[in-house]
């Protein structure tokens, strides 16, 4: 992937003009909402159809004309842009409360807001969190593959401001609540930020901690999900019996509950 660390650009007022007008041209209105005072955005789309290049396009709209400076995804990216790469609820909720107005880009959203498990702890604090980085004057654009990964709650029109639908890799439909139709942007421009479409991007409640900092009914547990095999628990740690890796399987249970 090249790096773009060195390539900041100086525009004049009268390139910036230009700008503006050029990015008018192909997004519309949505220039309007990535200003606002806190925003929601989700992105959908099949498959290779552009959702990622959008997403961060987006961000570096809002980077060059200066409206947030202050820019953070779950998704591994190089470019000056970006701020940082967060993957968990805690580093987010601690950068949200510093200073500056921020841009939060959340990939693989359908994966944490599971339409059937939309009560889960994780998706209450996903919910928190977006109102959290609406307190704080900030945005957040969500990508999942399709809405039908996606709790109605999340697409509620008290919370979104946009809807954004790749149709191809050089169409894009924009629909903003505030406004009754949708509109087609027509050839998308690829953003400079660089990224590797292959990555899949994480976000957890927690960071993970490394194997050898977790309590010992925590490395059975971790090490019984992967492999579903008290034997190999056992052998592992070489336990003497399946009695005792049940017992702390059930020890990981209770404080984790």
């Amino acid at each position: 992937m090249e790096s773009t660390q060195n390539l900041k650009p100086k525009f004049s007022f009268e390139d910036m003009d230009k700008i503006v007008l050029k990015l008018y041209e192909v997004f519309g209105n949505i220039l309007f909402t990535l200003n606002q005072d806190g925003f929601v955005i989700f992105i959908s789309g099949a498959k290779d159809q552009g959702k990622t290049n959008v997403a961060l396009l987006l961000a570096e709209i809002c980077w060059t004309l200066n409206f947030r400076r202050h820019i953070a995804t779950n998704i591994k990216t190089e470019s000056y842009m970006i701020e940082k790469q967060i993957t968990d609820y805690d580093a987010l909720d601690t950068w949200l409360k510093t200073g500056g107005r921020k841009l939060f880009i959340l990939d693989e959203l359908g994966k944490i807001l599971k339409k059937m498990r939309f009560q889960s702890e994780m998706n209450l604090l996903i919910m928190d969190t977006v109102q959290l980085i609406r307190h704080y004057d900030a945005g957040i654009i969500g990508i999942a593959p399709s809405e039908k990964f996606i709790d109605s709650t999340f697409l509620n029109t008290d919370i979104l401001d946009a809807r954004i639908y790749k149709e191809s890799r050089s169409v894009t439909r924009i629909k903003l609540v505030k406004e009754n139709d949708p509109y087609l942007a027509y050839h998308t421009p690829s953003t400079s930020i660089g990224y590797n479409s292959k990555d899949t991007a994480i976000f957890l409640r927690k960071a993970n901690r490394p194997l050898e900092t977790l309590d010992l009914c925590c490395k059975v547990a971790k090490l019984y999900m992967e492999t579903r095999s008290y034997d190999a628990v056992i052998k592992t740690f070489q336990f003497k019996s399946r009695k005792q890796v049940g017992e702390l399987l059930r020890k990981h249970i209770r404080h984790t509950l």
